[in-house]
């Protein structure tokens, strides 16, 4: 289950994703600045996240046939994942900077910011930003795990629900 090969591409389906999430973010951003996150707006990124997860724990689970290595996957997956969306969403902060200001779910943020001791914005956001990494990495990763345990878990079982052909040669009827 453990080898490099594996691995590599477990890391390579998370970067892709997280590469392909981070940039929607961003054209989000960009074309919506003002857009708050809403629980919904929330889901309907996410959502589609935690399915990816799911989906490649039940492929990987499958193709094993252990529950495991659906798991795995889903925790490596998402790993990578939340790294690739922690970068370019830092990025996201930089470019749209003055329009997030502007949002709702930024006057935390804001507020944050005049209490404390710095005179740039930028430079709060970032440190800020950092400083929440390890945390957001971590649920990210625990989320992907149990993502993994749900995927995995139907990957073996689709694996019980395939259709099993008695040892002898299937013969289609003929027409005679």
């Amino acid at each position: 289950m453990c080898d490099w090969k594996y691995l590599k591409s477990v890391l390579r389906v998370g970067l892709f994703l997280g590469l392909i999430f981070g940039v929607v973010n961003l054209i989000s951003s960009w074309l919506f600045p003002l857009l708050d996150d809403t629980k919904g707006v929330l889901f309907s990124f996410w959502g589609p996240v935690f399915f990816a997860w799911a989906f490649a724990s039940f492929r990987a689970a499958r193709r094993q046939g252990q529950l495991l290595s659906g798991v795995a996957t889903g925790l490596i997956v998402a790993f990578a994942t939340i790294c690739v969306i922690d970068i370019l969403n830092l990025l996201r902060f930089h470019l749209f900077l003055n329009e997030l200001t502007g949002r709702a779910d930024w006057q935390g943020m804001m507020q944050r910011f005049r209490a404390s001791d710095y005179d740039n914005l930028r430079t709060f956001v970032t440190l800020e930003a950092i400083t929440m990494t390890p945390l957001v990495i971590g649920i990210g990763s625990v989320i992907g795990a149990v993502m993994g345990v749900v995927g995995g878990s139907l990957g073996l079982l689709s694996l019980e629900w395939r259709p099993r052909l008695p040892n002898a040669t299937f013969q289609p009827p003929s027409r005679a």
